[in-house]
């Protein structure tokens, strides 16, 4: 009798175990993310999910490759999915932090990304918690944690990145010869990185009315990474900046064809057509960039551009009862709906 128990007891533990061990799946997916290959993990966790197997871990790697590619939306969801399957994850709160920091919620993601740091070093959870207090604005408070959990970064993408970061706020803060040491070192440590490249153009030289340069840097990461729809969105302003306008229409266009989820580009856009005497577009960019959330991840310009310079909206009509007849438009073969702000 005490045989019988003994054998499912064991059949059971071996069961769990074989649970805790990584598919061969799984170990594929983390290894495409480790090799910059999200979209190569992300098939393989639809593969798996999307088809109804229970493997909750497929959630977590799904999470994280959605927060690399700029899907922060996305990635919270996953990232809430893999910590409804394991509550202690803590990779899965660092991805719920990471989202909630890429979707403007700074408040959560601190909070989240706090917990994780104090269970442990992780310098990827004190990166993003820099850039949360940086979209906070407040540089001051971001430099600080660089100078803390970041300094002792061992990876040189991590060192790199924390140099760029460093130098985006020395230069929100003014610093500007900080800010050239900070990005110079950062390039040293990757100089093929990009996005160190482009945020070099914004902050450093953009920022400061310094748009020839400005280009010169955003070409350099146009140049190591052709879809890169963010350069191509700085590349336009600051090329309108230099009266080369339809040059900067050019790109602002791309850059949406190539990231319609950016709002600045919608800023972008809409403050030219303003500029330009084209209230209706510029007024239709503006209100797009709102509706993306460019408050909560920027400022409050476009609000203020919106109330001084484009003319209050007309309330949406009233919808008929639900048995009335629909209204009949001037062409009768499209429905009567109300046009959105979207272009």
């Amino acid at each position: 009798m005490r045989h019988a128990l003994l054998f499912p007891f064991l059949l059971a533990c071996s069961l769990g175990l074989a649970q805790d061990q990584p598919s061969k799946a799984e170990q594929k997916a983390v290894a495409l993310l480790a090799k910059g290959k999200p979209y190569k993990a992300l098939a393989i966790c639809a593969d798996h999910l999307d088809r109804g197997r229970v493997e909750p871990r497929f959630h977590l790697i799904r999470a994280e490759a959605y927060n690399s590619i700029g899907e922060p939306l996305k990635g919270e969801a996953a990232a809430r999915l893999a910590l409804a399957h394991d509550p202690r994850s803590v990779n899965a709160l660092l991805q719920l932090g990471i989202a909630e920091q890429g979707l403007g919620r700074n408040d959560s993601a601190a909070v989240h990304l706090q917990r994780v740091m104090d269970l442990g070093p992780s310098p990827k959870a004190a990166y993003h918690m820099a850039l949360t207090r940086q979209q906070q604005r407040d540089p001051a408070a971001a430099l600080n944690i660089l100078d803390g959990p970041l300094a002792m970064a061992a990876a040189p993408a991590d060192r790199a990145r924390a140099e760029r970061m460093r130098g985006e706020c020395q230069a929100q803060l003014g610093d500007t010869a900080a800010a050239s040491a900070s990005f110079e070192q950062a390039l040293a440590l990757d100089e093929r990185d990009p996005v160190t490249w482009n945020s070099r153009g914004f902050h450093r030289y953009a920022s400061f009315g310094d748009h020839a340069r400005a280009v010169r840097d955003y070409d350099q990461a146009i140049k190591l990474n052709p879809n890169y729809g963010y350069a191509f969105n700085n590349r336009g302003w600051s090329l309108y900046k230099l009266g080369e306008v339809e040059k900067a229409l050019k790109n602002i266009d791309l850059s949406l064809r190539k990231r319609p989820d950016n709002p600045y580009a919608y800023r972008n856009l809409g403050v030219i057509r303003l500029e330009q005497g084209q209230v209706k577009e510029g007024c239709q960019a503006l209100r797009t960039a709102l509706d993306m959330r460019y408050t909560a991840l920027f400022d409050d310009e476009v609000e203020r551009l919106v109330a001084e310079r484009c003319p209050a909206q007309p309330p949406p009509p009233v919808q008929p009862p639900s048995n009335a007849p629909a209204p009949r438009s001037n062409a009768p073969d499209k429905p009567a709906t109300p046009r959105t702000n979207a272009p």
